[in-house]
């Protein structure tokens, strides 16, 4: 058979779908450079060497297809075996979970660089992530440990929550602990457990049973606050509202740091280089270098460190 025979035959392989494209220009180009050897007398329905060029190309390709199918399956397969999911718009990659509606992701821990929900969300086994980003409702069962946390709505964290950076909006409770850099939280943030940041930022109430010790504090008070201890450099408590009706107050039964400023603050002990009692505030015991008390304020006891 000719050679122009033999590509003939390529050709309608090729317009068959039996061979792609690259593999029809591959074929051809080996063609294209061997000379005319076959006389047009040999009947012959496919040139041996065309098929094994066929089959050879051919049989390479599916080996590579197979070799990508087998690393997608077993990449895929770990994923799964690490973590289980189900739910109306819950999305698993290698990079990300993203649950948007509805729906559950377990493992134990869960593992992945970004983790998002909008909606209703559960996550059943500790997250480890580099951040995660909610939005509307989820729940937490065990432990977070991300970079960067962010959270819009109702969010509860039945472990502790360890970041470089948390900020909330609307409601965070959390059963453990938070240890965290830096935090703003803007609604209402209840800790069971402490606090251990670097700055700590809050405006509308806050309630934290196992105190709270940052380098930096600043709370603005709009609603009930309770926290057991407060230890930092830079405390300042101001309330929300006018003078004569205010929104906010705050409970604690121990203040230290170096400057301290409160308003509408309640306290057993109060302890500070120089401290600023302002208006409407009520102190058993206050110890500083240095103190002011607003006359609408009480303080029982005054001392001078020694």
């Amino acid at each position: 058979m000719k050679r122009k025979d033999i590509l003939r035959k390529l050709e309608e392989r090729l317009a068959r779908g039996e061979i792609n494209e690259k593999t029809y220009l591959e074929i051809k180009a080996r063609y294209d450079s061997e000379p005319e050897e076959l006389e047009e007398s040999e009947p012959q329905a496919t040139s041996p060497d065309l098929g094994e060029a066929i089959g050879a190309v051919v049989a390479q390709a599916t080996a590579e297809a197979g070799r990508h199918a087998e690393r997608a399956a077993h990449v895929v397969g770990e994923a799964m075996r690490a973590v289980d999911f189900s739910g109306i718009g819950t999305q698993l990659s290698e990079e990300s979970i993203k649950i948007l509606g509805s729906g559950v992701v377990s493992g134990n821990p869960i593992k992945t660089v970004e983790f998002k929900s909008a909606g209703s969300a559960r996550v059943q086994g500790p997250l480890e992530a580099e951040t995660a980003r909610i939005a509307g409702s989820c729940v937490f069962e065990a432990d977070v440990h991300v970079e960067e946390f962010r959270a819009a709505g109702s969010t509860r964290i039945a472990g502790s929550l360890k970041a470089e950076e948390v900020e909330t909006s609307g409601s965070l409770q959390v059963e453990g602990s938070i240890e965290v850099e830096e935090i703003s939280s803007s609604g209402s943030l209840s800790v069971k457990g402490r606090v251990d940041a670097e700055e700590f930022r809050s405006s509308g109430s806050v309630r934290i049973d196992g105190g709270l010790k940052a380098e930096e504090v600043a709370i603005d008070l709009g609603g009930t606050s309770k926290i057991t201890t407060i230890e930092a450099e830079e405390i300042r408590v101001k309330a929300t509202g006018g003078f004569f009706r205010i929104r906010g107050e705050l409970t604690a039964d121990r203040i230290e740091g170096e400057e301290i400023e409160l308003e509408a603050t309640t306290a057993a002990f109060v302890k500070g280089d120089e401290v600023r009692i302002g208006p409407h505030c009520h102190i058993d015991v206050v110890e500083a270098r240095e103190l002011v008390v607003h006359s609408s304020s009480e303080v029982r006891e005054r001392r001078t460190p020694s």
